[in-house]
């Protein structure tokens, strides 16, 4: 239903939140914050955005030049 922590590491490539929050938002990933600091994702949207973004030839791995502003 939703992503663990290990996955968000995993489709990130970063293990702090708001580089988290950047490269999710690099890529249209929508994401909402708990109450304890954790980034809720749907595993069904994060899919459908990386299956859209595949299809129209978009690349789907971190934008590394709006990381390196960081």
């Amino acid at each position: 239903m939703f992503l663990t922590n290990n996955e968000v590491v995993r489709l990130t490539g970063r293990h702090r939140r708001t580089q988290q929050k950047q490269v999710l938002e690099a890529l249209g990933i929508v994401y909402i914050e708990n109450g304890i600091d954790e980034l809720v994702i749907s595993k069904t949207h994060v899919e459908r955005v990386l299956s859209d973004n595949t299809q129209r030839g978009i690349e789907t791995g971190p934008n590394f030049n709006a990381l390196r502003s960081v």
